[in-house]
């Protein structure tokens, strides 16, 4: 098999998103403002570098925009919204082909044959719409041959309290969660458990029912927040010793979320591979731009560079120690995520989500 010829992925993005006849409106109008020629001088990983942060224009351009005109008669899987842990949510559309394909590449390797008790999955995430992890998991929990099942979440309602200082009703809406979750957990066959690291703690804190589940689940996954080395050793051994867990990374800005790299850790901590060529991690100096040296902790950078969508250089909120990514991927893996303190002047809160 010939090697996979990066370059000319570039080139047939740039050519689709830039071309009259399959692009967007929101690119084809902000052509004409870059200082480059994306068709012409887009040629390797670092040029993506030449393309400013457009995320903060997702809070306000109208979602016809962003859909490319290549895609007219490609099913829509849905408008998607970020968590608004920066301020106004920002909005992104996706299709079906996409998500198809990006949970594919997250189930590889998985056994996925015929079983005899169904193998259902538990969601303590926000469900769906506008959060696009929601709509990747619902469809992992299909193609994992079970039936998806998650509680009544609204995680800014929770950004709001704790920025209130109002840490009582942030207990009592947690309790909430767990209370939902606890009456499928005791009702339904299930395989396999996705939450948040303070909605895992929250569980483990009711022991009988973390006993439980530590009988009865496959694999936990856990993401949406940060969570330390010594917390998930902690889950790991001391509560969960009999189930894998295992852990994501993404953002709603790339339409897409990482894995976790099988069986390796860094310092304790999960190591994130994107899904390349289409999603491209890089690890930055917030100062100057530039990439840090590898085990060395920078600020997130993220791109993605499909024919679905066009989202280069988007400065993530979270910091993580830079990584040699796998086989001849030009991005980076990433490891040891933790968000900001401040972003565009806006205290990041990321409560249960």
């Amino acid at each position: 098999m010939a090697p996979f010829n990066f370059r000319q992925h570039l080139a047939d993005v740039m050519n689709w998103h830039f071309s009259p006849d399959t692009g967007s409106p929101f690119w084809l109008e902000m052509r004409s403002q870059l200082s480059f020629d994306p068709v012409k001088d887009i040629r390797s990983f670092a040029d993506l570098f030449l393309f400013p942060d457009v995320s903060r224009l997702l809070r306000d351009v109208a979602i016809e925009d962003l859909q490319p005109k290549g895609l007219a008669k490609t099913p829509f899987a849905g408008v998607f919204e970020s968590g608004g842990t920066t301020g106004k949510p920002k909005r992104v559309v996706a299709y079906e082909a996409w998500l198809t394909q990006l949970v594919n590449w997250r189930l590889e390797g998985v056994d996925k044959s015929p079983v005899d008790r169904p193998k259902n999955t538990l969601a303590i995430i926000p469900g769906g719409p506008p959060h696009i992890v929601g709509a990747i998991n619902l469809r992992r929990a299909r193609l994992l041959g079970g039936q998806y099942f998650t509680v009544d979440m609204d995680p800014r309602w929770v950004k709001k309290l704790i920025q209130a200082g109002d840490m009582a009703a942030v207990k009592a809406y947690s309790d909430h969660l767990v209370d939902q979750a606890e009456q499928i957990i005791t009702t339904q066959s299930l395989a396999y458990l996705i939450a948040t690291p303070p909605l895992l703690e929250a569980i483990a804190g009711r022991r009988p029912l973390a006993e439980y589940l530590n009988q009865t689940l496959e694999m936990i996954t856990w993401g949406g927040t940060q969570m330390d080395a010594d917390t998930l050793d902690y889950l790991q051994t001391s509560i969960f010793p009999n189930v894998t867990i295992t852990a994501s990374y993404g953002s709603t800005m790339i339409l897409s979320d990482t894995k976790a790299r099988k069986d390796q850790k860094h310092n304790g901590s999960p190591i994130f591979d994107s899904y390349a060529p289409y999603v491209l991690l890089e690890v930055v100096d917030p100062e100057t731009g530039t990439p840090v040296s590898y085990y060395e902790r920078g600020r997130v950078v993220m791109n993605h560079l499909s024919k679905f969508a066009l989202f280069p250089n988007i400065l993530e909120r979270d910091t993580a120690v830079r990584l040699p990514a796998l086989g001849d991927s030009p991005s980076v893996a990433v490891s040891n995520v933790k968000p900001v303190v401040e972003v565009e002047g806006q205290t990041v809160i990321e409560g249960v989500y």
